[in-house]
């Protein structure tokens, strides 16, 4: 874990936040927030740390894209959340960024596996999961074969990821300390 400076803390923890509440009102996160957080990465990093700074932000952005756009093309993520994680990969950097991404994973899972309970879709979800790994092994995209499958569909079990990564992003920032 790489200790950022305070404004990057403080800046993060407010696009995530601000993330966060957006997806679970309105179910989107808003671009001017994404991009406008990726800007102020590439852009705070050089300025508080030179070009050490300037690498930091652009790694951790390049990483972001590596990692999370297959898992958009596959439609496992939405758009938002993309750019949500490329924002936070351009503010925290690259090892910060993977600390997320598990934190993510594991939040997500927990909440993934309560909400399908909850929702008495455990039989549902099974068949999905195998239908997905078929899909998979014939070249496809889960998608494509069940609606379910695509994050952010009507059909989908519609969790809110940007809360999950603000959690994972706050916990982050809370090992900081």
């Amino acid at each position: 874990m790489t200790t950022l400076p305070v404004p990057i803390q403080i800046a993060l923890a407010a696009t995530v936040l601000i993330a966060a509440a957006t997806d679970i009102r309105k179910r989107e996160i808003p671009n001017w927030l994404t991009f406008a957080a990726m800007l102020l990465g590439l852009v705070a990093h050089p300025v508080l740390s030179g070009w050490a700074g300037f690498r930091l932000s652009a790694v951790g952005f390049l990483v972001a894209a590596l990692i999370f756009l297959p898992l958009f093309a596959l439609r496992f993520l939405g758009g938002g959340d993309l750019k949500l994680m490329a924002a936070i990969g351009a503010l925290a950097g690259k090892d910060n960024l993977l600390v997320v991404f598990i934190l993510d994973a594991i939040l997500a899972g927990i909440a993934a596996v309560v909400m399908i309970v909850i929702r008495g879709r455990v039989k549902q979800t099974l068949r999905n999961i195998g239908q997905g790994l078929r899909s998979l092994t014939k070249g496809r995209a889960p998608h494509k074969d069940n609606p379910e499958m695509e994050a952010g569909s009507e059909k989908s079990l519609g969790m809110p990821r940007g809360v999950t990564i603000a959690l994972a992003t706050l916990l982050l920032l809370y090992g900081m300390r």
